[in-house]
């Protein structure tokens, strides 16, 4: 395909439309496969700790501590290119992990784990907006623009960090599948199965955290994706088995992130916009349409 799209003898025309598709249209298109699928597998895997259908990538500050990462690198003018970017986010997305590992081992409820997450997420999102109202016009424009979420910043070299970050996510949870099974019992039930429950925890905690930080340090923060999709998994194929469910989450995440990324192109004439806003748009009501029995009940 690759002779093909690069064949000397072709037309000029032929020879822009193969270096379009293969220097925009695939990373594009790979870059919504990656992130659909690490972020729903990392709502997932926070659901099923918490036992929170409404828990997702934002819920323990993850995505937070990301953004947090990537507003002092780009509002304090560093230039050190997308690499740069990538290292900013993913060291806010650790500092935040290893922040709530640590006061773990004086929590003991998932629930104060819960508002711990939230409360790390307010906090970082204060310290945004402080740097936000406190820096100049554009350096605030590229942090922005990086806010609104695209899957059109990945580049062929940067892929193989991104996959590596999915692959170990997925080999986290992998190794995690009883425990997520168990917990659903509650803690009791797990230990009662000969599980440890703290240590099954913190490294279900850590991919979901890998995943998240890899997704929001590429494409941007994609709100509801996370959240939403794991629901459509369970709807779906009616598990919940994390066997079954945790590849299709990753298979309703990559194609719920395709559409995303088709429909915030601006097809059949319509405005481009922003990735993050129709990630929303799509979330929203797959959220609400979880609600609604528990609220009729």
């Amino acid at each position: 395909m690759v002779k093909i799209l690069f064949n000397p003898s072709a037309p000029e025309a032929s020879l822009a439309e193969g270096r379009i598709v293969w220097d925009f249209r695939l990373p594009r298109a790979l870059a919504a496969t990656l992130a659909g699928a690490s972020l729903s597998l990392s709502g997932l895997l926070l659901q099923s700790i918490f036992r929170n259908p409404l828990a997702g990538p934002f819920v323990l500050g993850i995505s937070s501590g990301a953004s947090l990462g990537v507003a002092l690198f780009l509002l304090a003018g560093l230039g050190l290119g997308s690499l740069g970017l990538l290292s900013a986010a993913a060291l806010g997305a650790m500092a935040v992990l290893t922040f709530i590992a640590l006061f773990s081992k004086f929590i003991s409820s998932n629930a104060g784990l819960l508002v711990l997450g939230l409360m790390i997420g307010y906090f970082a999102d204060a310290v945004v907006s402080i740097l936000m109202h406190s820096t100049n016009t554009d350096a605030l424009r590229g942090f922005i623009s990086w806010g609104f979420g695209s899957f059109g910043r990945l580049r062929w070299e940067e892929l193989p960090y991104f996959a590596i970050c999915i692959l170990l996510g997925i080999i986290l949870s992998v190794f995690c599948i009883k425990y997520l099974n168990a917990i659903a019992l509650g803690e009791d039930g797990a230990k009662s199965l000969g599980i440890n429950v703290k240590q099954k925890q913190l490294l279900s905690l850590l991919a979901a955290a890998v995943l998240a930080a890899a997704a929001t340090s590429f494409c941007g923060p994609i709100g509801f994706i996370g959240m939403a999709t794991p629901h459509l998994a369970r709807g779906f194929f009616n598990s919940d088995n994390q066997r079954i469910l945790i590849p299709a989450s990753l298979l309703s995440g990559a194609l719920l992130a395709l559409v995303a990324g088709l429909l915030s192109q601006g097809l059949w004439g319509m405005p481009s916009l922003p990735l993050n806003a129709v990630a929303s748009l799509m979330g929203a009501p797959v959220v609400i349409w979880v609600l609604l029995p528990k609220i009729r009940r």
